[in-house]
């Protein structure tokens, strides 16, 4: 009993020691709840989620609702945000009021004239603007958008212009917003001047600075002219520096660029005058002490020679220091490193400049780090192209030494190829793993349409009239071998071959190719041989037929863009159409060629040829190259052990260069060049057959002329017999001589030929671009006794056709249709030489020659 009191006495203390506590938490306010008003778009449940202090049943504070405030504040959402509370039933309600920003629904840009919508979205896009349709109403963002907007006119060369925002409401809840861009007049940079210790002329220094230049013929059209701050630093910091380190004076300083707008002299040549506003740009200067090279030491080379690599710097103590030379040449030290395994090559460079002496010594630590070898090469992408087709032509091996530079050259023979879409920088990786020193390169590729199927039809110089069929295919079944049929018709050819090459010969290193075909080719005199045809048409002389089959043989060198190989050729060729007058000229042609006469060439002579060749190929792609070159070297030799009915040697050489141009279009556009040199000398007492002489001209030599209508001209002078049995000649009364009847001239052909075509290429838009071209070509009939036998005739060049240059100037326009293998071409020519006037005999005949001065042609087909 005495323990239960002591119990209940001990409880009721308890109780009483809580009471004050509990009467403080009953003075206490409590939140009730937290209503959301005013949303229209945005969900409660998204606003409820930011609100994280405030909780129905607990405690009201009042710097918890602040905190949550803030928090809604931060997420953008609303222009404006306010907290109402007001006494509910057991405690606070709180509410919060929002209202939200509104939706943009449309963007215009007005008055924008030297940049676009484009470059407007681009800039956004690289600032991360955020200024989109349907994104929320900010001012802010608004001013940061008429801010970048006055930066393109400013880099569009319009620094007066000014730029304003209209902001229209829409109902229900969202606005227009509308850039107003006045661009104002251009002012392009008009003056460029350099002050203080500037060692160098004025014209020596803008000639340093390669993106800010004056106003002139050339820097108006590459948009150098026009002044943008930040491009004017980076080209003083990093060209103008260059230009003074590469003299010595490594310690050059300069001052704040100061720039005004004037009004200056504008020049008197149309369309090149300077503008009215020109900006004047002055450029302060120290150049400080020049600098000579005292002591220059590699250290730690690994497994290159520090004195070999010493060497390369091309300079000695004494001269003076070229910074840029120094640079330059640790950048090859770097690819040097690199095509042995040391990819993480770096140095650490050590120099002291003596003020007094003026000498700068420098001291090259070498760090070659660790040595990596391939682990895998991953080709990506390629769906149908079998792996070992893409793998082999990779000199990059795995297993062995990484090597950037056998990484370039397998990427470049990929694009040679044509299975894919050019593989560029981006698309490859290589990936190092520090631990086990192993690297993995990924390739990633896109594969091209690998067969078409294509129905052609047009004119063309070489076809006339004509209309073929064809199927192609570089990557046959994805093994990559090549096939293709073609068949055409024309008023002047007819062509029905097939063409399959195998460019790994049982999976060796060994290509090898076999074309059949049969052709016809029409020889007109007048649209062929470009003689004057009195009454304007073209007309047939002969119709050559040519059947037979070639079969090609030849192996890349290893690691290597050299190629070397040879052809055998087996031919029957005769021909048929003589036209009525031209007999003795068509089958004089072909005399020596038969066992019998010359008739017998109507059933065909027999061609057996052999061609060892060699060429380098280093272009960056199968079609429409940027950048690289290719050199084909070749003798066909017909004839001698061989067989056949002539014997023949032609040595032939073909040089194309493609070079990005980086200097007008920043690497867009490309020059490119091709030469073509030919000669050919019949040997063993045969004479060059009339159809393996040299006539140029027409859409892929000389494109302002005629196909093959340049050439030599020649004529026969020919005995005349009284016709009694002694068989005496007629005497000419005026000279006491034997009379002889000369023939017409007509075109012979050379047996040296020499082209060279240079375009300048302009890609316009997807499958059409432009070019601007010159073409210049020459023929010459070397040996007048490889002409042939004319029987009792004696064959006589005409001087002043032999030996002429011929030369074609104008544009190109190309456009590629996805059926079609080939680009349409249409060719606007003007022909600066070219003969035109008199020509004598040498029986003292003169006639008229006046070659086309300007062309328009549309073919099918490229150029180079």
């Amino acid at each position: 009993m005495a323990k239960t009191f002591g119990f209940g006495v001990c409880l009721l203390g308890f109780f009483l020691s809580m009471l004050p506590a509990m009467a403080q938490f009953g003075d206490e306010t409590i939140v009730e709840r937290v209503d959301i008003r005013g949303n229209r778009r945005i969900p409660e449940d998204t606003i409820r989620a930011n609100i994280v202090q405030i909780r129905p049943g607990e405690p009201y504070d009042e710097s918890k609702v602040e905190f949550d405030l803030r928090s809604l504040y931060r997420t953008n959402y609303f222009e404006n945000l306010e907290v109402q509370e007001k006494d509910g039933d057991i405690g606070k309600v709180i509410t919060f009021v929002v209202r939200e920003k509104p939706l943009i629904r449309s963007i215009e840009y007005v008055g924008n004239k030297s940049f676009t919508e484009s470059d407007i979205l681009d800039a956004f896009k690289e600032k991360k603007l955020g200024l989109t349709v349907d994104s929320q109403y900010d001012p802010v963002k608004v001013k940061m958008a008429e801010r970048l907007l006055h930066d393109l006119m400013v880099q569009s060369g319009k620094p007066l212009g000014s730029v304003h925002s209209e902001v229209e409401p829409f109902p229900p809840y969202s606005v227009r917003v509308r850039f107003v861009v006045d661009e104002g007049t251009n002012v392009r940079i008009g003056k460029i001047r350099f002050t203080g210790n500037k060692v160098f002329d004025d014209s020596k220094l803008r000639a340093a600075l390669q993106m800010s230049k004056e106003r002139s013929v050339f820097t108006m059209f590459k948009g150098l002219d026009k002044y943008h701050r930040e491009k004017l630093e980076y080209d003083i910091e990093m060209n103008l520096k260059a230009f003074y380190q590469q003299h010595g004076y490594m310690q050059v300083q300069f001052g704040q660029p100061v720039t005004r707008i004037f009004e200056g002299p504008r020049g008197v040549l149309p369309f090149l005058r300077k503008t009215k506003e020109q900006f004047f740009v002055e450029i302060p200067i120290d150049a400080g002490d020049q600098y000579r090279l005292g002591k220059l030491e590699l250290k730690e080379c690994g497994v290159l020679s520090c004195e070999a690599l010493q060497r390369a710097f091309g300079m000695k103590e004494g001269d003076i220091l070229n910074f840029k030379a120094v640079k330059d040449t640790l950048e090859q030290f770097k690819k040097l490193y690199g095509e042995v395994g040391y990819i993480n090559f770096s140095y650490l460079p050590e120099h002291h400049a003596d003020p007094k002496t003026k000498v700068y010594d420098l001291t090259l630590t070498m760090q070659p780090d660790k040595q990596f070898f391939v682990r895998r090469i991953n080709f990506l992408g390629n769906t149908k192209t079998r792996d070992k087709v893409i793998r082999r032509e990779f000199i990059l091996e795995e297993g062995k030494v990484f090597s950037s530079i056998a990484l370039d050259n397998s990427v470049l023979r990929l694009n040679q190829l044509g299975y894919f879409e050019q593989v560029e920088e981006k698309d490859y990786e290589v990936k190092p793993d520090e631990k086990t020193s192993m690297v993995d390169v990924d390739i990633k590729l896109k594969e091209k349409s690998q067969q078409s199927i294509g129905f052609s039809g047009g004119i063309s110089g070489i076809s006339g009239s004509f209309i073929g069929l064809n199927y192609s295919t570089n990557n046959f079944l994805g093994r990559g071998e090549s096939l293709d049929v073609n068949i055409m018709g024309g008023t002047r050819q007819t062509n029905y071959s097939v063409t399959f090459t195998e460019p790994y010969l049982f999976d060796t290193r060994w290509n090898m190719g076999l074309q059949i075909y049969n052709q016809r080719y029409r020889y007109d005199t007048y649209s062929t041989f470009g003689l004057t045809d009195y009454n304007g048409e073209a007309s047939e002389l002969f119709t050559q037929k040519t059947t037979g089959g070639t079969l090609t043989i030849s192996r890349r060198l290893p690691r290597s863009l050299w190629t070397v190989g040879t052809s055998y050729t087996y031919q029957k060729i005769g021909v048929s159409n003589i036209a009525t007058g031209f007999e003795t000229f068509a089958l004089g042609q072909f005399i020596g060629y038969t066992s019998g006469d010359s008739s017998d060439a109507l059933e065909g002579i027999t061609r057996s040829e052999i061609t060892p060749m060699v060429s380098y190929n280093s272009t960056n792609a199968y079609f429409n190259a940027t950048a690289g070159k290719s050199l084909n070297v070749s003798a066909a030799i017909a004839g001698g052990i061989l067989g056949g009915d002539f014997n023949m040697v032609r040595p032939a050489l073909e040089y194309r260069h493609f070079i990005a141009d980086r200097w007008l279009s920043h690497g867009r556009n490309v020059f490119a060049f091709n030469l073509q040199l030919q000669y050919t000398q019949a040997f063993g007492n045969s004479v060059v057959p009339f159809f393996d002489r040299f006539f140029i001209g027409g859409e892929n030599t000389i494109r302002g002329f005629d196909i093959r209508s340049i050439s030599p001209l020649a004529v026969t002078r020919t005995r005349q017999f009284d016709g009694t049995s002694s068989g005496n000649c007629v005497i000419d009364t005026d000279t006491g001589l034997c009379q002889t009847l000369e023939s017409s001239p007509f075109a012979v052909g050379g047996d040296a030929v020499g082209i060279l075509n240079f375009e300048y290429r302009i890609p316009i838009a997807g499958p059409l671009s432009m070019s601007g071209f010159y073409d210049i070509g020459i023929t010459r009939a070397m040996r007048k006794s490889s002409l042939g036998n004319f029987g009792a005739s004696e064959v006589s060049i005409i001087g002043d056709t032999n030996n002429k240059l011929r030369s074609s100037t104008g544009v190109e326009l190309q456009f590629v249709l996805p059926v079609v293998s080939a680009p349409f071409r249409l060719i606007f020519a003007y022909n600066p030489q070219r003969l035109s006037g008199s020509v004598t005999t040498p029986g003292g005949t003169t006639y008229t020659i006046n070659e086309p001065s300007k062309d328009v042609k549309f073919t099918v087909g490229r150029s180079f």
